[in-house]
């Protein structure tokens, strides 16, 4: 089904290119499913693109809003694209969206309570729970909205997690998994993890450990029957982006590993072995079809 967004965004022609369509807003049938998008990741354009491609996979009409922060002005996008493209964060957006997902930052390194615009994004995730929207955390948003709700901390790591893991699921009958394989892959790219033990506070309050991978940790969790997913990698990527991650800290001289089960004969000449385009398009669409839109009545 098709995904409603910004016709101006660079996004929409770039993704027409590969055969994506993505339609005017103002095209949108009222029924149709409103997403937010809360877009931490500094390369805004690349992200947006990642989102709304694997939006236009799902079963059901998505109209896609991105949203940006009060108290922080991005580094690498001007001032004026976010006027042009963004709406900023307000305590009363909650009522206006059926699902809603925040995204990864690098901040790794950062304390969480040094992070400039920490106030403002704990509100957000007290927002969301408290109206019960459905909500998506992905990289360090999982690890933020998790240590703010549960106070469970990240674990640094000294080399990053860099590659296309496997994972399997933990258990059965969770909804937000129907359909996956026994074995599944999904690009990592963080210099943090959670182990399953680290969960073992949060898991006594309610969270569920969906999914894991031995050597990048925790995967998924979910809390609020699925209401709340915690997603530690980035099934979302385009097939060059750790690529592109990779080069660029090549470039800078930090000495990064070859991502794990990326290139062809591990060979960055080679080029990439997708491998996780078909679970990147169940996990979204079972997220908008079995999650956001039943809960869409129960609100």
């Amino acid at each position: 089904m098709p995904v409603y967004a910004d016709p101006t965004l660079p996004a929409v022609s770039d993704l027409a290119a590969e055969g994506v369509e993505i339609l005017p807003l103002s095209d949108a049938p009222a029924d149709a499913l409103r997403v937010g998008l809360l877009n931490l990741m500094p390369l805004k354009e690349m992200a947006e693109t990642d989102m709304l491609r694997v939006l236009s996979s799902t079963q059901l009409p998505v109209v896609l809003t991105l949203v940006s922060l009060r108290t922080h002005v991005p580094r690498h996008t001007s001032p004026e694209y976010m006027a042009a493209h963004y709406e900023p964060w307000r305590d009363d957006m909650t009522r206006g969206f059926d699902g809603f997902i925040v995204n990864g930052a690098p901040l790794e390194r950062v304390a969480f309570a040094d992070v400039s615009y920490w106030p403002e994004i704990c509100g957000i995730f007290d927002s969301l729970r408290s109206a019960s929207v459905p909500s998506l955390f992905i990289c360090w948003a999982a690890f933020a909205a998790m240590y703010h709700h549960y106070g469970i901390d990240k674990r640094l790591l000294d080399r990053k997690i860099s590659g296309v893991y496997p994972h399997g699921v933990i258990g059965s009958g969770n909804r937000l998994t129907e359909g996956f394989d026994d074995e599944f892959y999904v690009p990592n790219s963080r210099f943090i993890t959670w182990l399953r033990s680290d969960l073992d506070p949060a898991v006594e309050r309610g969270v569920r450990i969906i999914s894991e991978n031995p050597d990048s940790g925790v995967y998924m969790a979910s809390a609020f029957d699925d209401r709340e997913i915690y997603i530690t990698g980035h099934s979302e990527y385009a097939p060059m982006t750790l690529d592109f991650e990779y080069r660029r800290d090549t470039e800078r001289g930090m000495n990064p590993s070859v991502p794990v089960n990326y290139y062809r004969d591990d060979s960055p000449e080679a080029g990439p072995v997708v491998r996780w385009r078909a679970h990147s398009r169940l996990l979204f669409a079972n997220w908008i079809g079995r999650v956001v839109a039943p809960c869409r009545g129960r609100r």
